[in-house]
C-alpha cells in the first residue's frame, strides 16, 4: 500500500479493543493510515469465543493494520482454547509465510503481570522470534520489585524492548488514592530502566446507563492521565478502552440503542429506547424497530455541536448516512460500537496532532 512503517513504541495514544464484531468492523473499514500512525491498537482475545473464528478475525485485523504500517499488540491471556502463548503462537505460524510491511509478523505479544514462569518463557521466545519486542500489562494494584525482576528474567528481554501498560480498567472518578497507586507502580518499574514506552490504560464508560436522549459525561481516563503527567510522570502515554466498558459483560440484548461519541473533553451519549411494537411510533416502516431507533440516535449526534462531520472518519460518514435515511443493516447490535470506535480512533489521532 506504500505506507511507511511505524516502529514499535512509536505512538502517543493506545486503545485496547476486544476481538468483537463492532471493534473489528471499525478497524477493517479504516481508510486512513494517519489514524494509526500516532495510535497503537491492542487487541484482546475474548474468553469463551469460538476459537477458530476468533483466530481468523485476529489475523484479518493484523493484516489490515500491517497495511497501514502498524503492528498491533495482541493479548491472549484470557483465551481458554489455545492458551496465552498458544493463541499467539498459532497466529504467528499462520502469518509466517507472509511478507509484511513492518519486517516482522505483524504483532507484538502481550504478557500480563500474573503470567506464570512457563508462560513468560514461551512469550519471551515468541517476542524474540517476531523481532518487535513485547508488552507488559499490569493490572495489580501493588507491584513489588521482586515481581518486576521475575517478569524481566522470565521474558529475557530488556526494558528498552518492552512497552509497559499500567492497566487500571474501570475508573469512575479521579482520586488521590488512584493517582498515588498508578504513580507508585510506574516508579517501581522505572527503577529497572527506561521502558520503550509507558502507558496509563483506563476506561470511564460505565457498564450500565440510566439516562436516555442526549447528555455529556467527563472523560475520566484523560483527567487521570493529566493528573499523573502534572505530578511528574513525563512521557506517559494515554490509553483507553475505546467506547465500551473495560470489563466484558454478559452480552444480553439491550432494550436501548446507545452511541458513545468521543469529544475533546467529554463523552457525548445518545441513547434511545427501542419500541417493543411498531405501532408505538405511529410510523409505518420496513425497517425493524432497532434500526429506526439507531437512526434516531445518530440524528441526535449529527444535530449536536460536538459532531465532527462526515469527513472525519468512516464511522462519522456512516453516522451521517444513518441520520439522513441512508445505510443498511442498522438493526445489527454491532453497528453502534463500530461507528463510534471508528470515530474514536480518528479522535485519538487528531488529539495527538493538536
Amino acid at each position: 500500500m506504500g505506507t511507511s512503517v511505524v516502529q514499535p513504541g512509536d505512538f502517543t495514544a493506545l486503545v485496547a479493543l476486544r476481538v468483537k464484531e463492532g471493534e473489528l468492523m471499525a478497524i477493517n473499514n479504516a481508510n486512513r493510515a494517519a489514524h494509526f500512525r500516532p495510535v497503537q491498537p491492542l487487541l484482546q482475545f475474548e474468553a469463551g469465543a469460538q476459537a477458530e473464528k476468533q483466530l481468523e478475525d485476529v489475523i484479518t485485523a493484523v493484516r489490515t493494520l500491517n497495511g497501514f504500517g502498524r503492528a498491533v499488540m495482541l493479548d491472549a491471556s484470557e483465551d481458554a482454547a489455545f492458551g496465552v502463548a498458544g493463541a499467539l503462537g498459532e497466529t504467528a505460524n499462520r502469518l509466517a509465510d507472509e511478507a509484511d510491511l513492518s519486517g516482522h509478523r505483524g504483532f507484538i505479544p502481550v504478557a500480563r503481570c500474573d503470567a506464570n514462569d512457563r508462560q513468560l518463557t514461551m512469550l519471551g521466545e515468541l517476542c524474540r522470534e517476531l523481532g518487535a519486542g513485547g508488552v507488559l500489562r499490569v493490572r495489580e494494584p501493588v507491584v513489588m520489585a521482586s515481581t518486576v525482576e521475575r517478569l524481566l528474567a522470565g521474558l529475557r528481554l530488556g526494558c528498552e524492548d518492552l512497552d509497559l501498560i499500567v492497566d487500571l480498567q474501570y475508573v469512575p472518578k479521579v482520586t488521590s488514592a488512584l493517582t498515588d497507586q498508578a504513580g507508585e507502580i510506574i516508579r517501581t518499574f522505572a527503577a529497572f530502566g527506561p521502558f520503550r514506552s509507558t502507558t496509563l490504560l483506563a476506561g470511564s464508560v460505565p457498564g450500565t446507563l440510566s439516562h436516555t436522549k442526549v447528555w455529556e459525561e467527563p472523560r475520566i481516563e484523560e483527567e487521570l492521565w493529566h493528573a499523573l503527567v502534572a505530578a511528574g510522570a513525563g512521557g506517559l502515554r494515554l490509553g483507553d478502552y475505546g467506547v465500551v466498558h473495560p470489563v466484558p459483560g454478559d452480552g444480553f440484548r439491550a432494550k436501548h440503542v446507545t452511541l458513545r461519541y468521543t469529544c475533546w473533553d467529554h463523552w457525548l451519549y445518545s441513547r434511545e429506547r427501542i419500541p417493543e411494537r411498531d405501532d408505538e411510533t405511529g410510523l409505518a416502516s420496513t425497517e425493524p424497530p432497532r434500526a429506526r431507533t439507531f437512526r434516531a440516535v445518530c440524528r441526535n449526534v449529527v444535530q449536536s455541536e460536538d459532531y465532527s462531520g462526515p469527513g472525519f472518519s468512516w464511522g462519522d460518514r456512516a453516522i451521517s448516512d444513518a441520520a439522513e435515511g441512508r445505510g443498511r443493516g442498522l438493526g445489527s447490535s454491532s453497528k453502534p460500537v463500530a461507528y463510534a470506535t471508528s470515530h474514536h480512533l480518528a479522535y485519538l489521532a487528531s488529539r495527538a496532532a493538536a
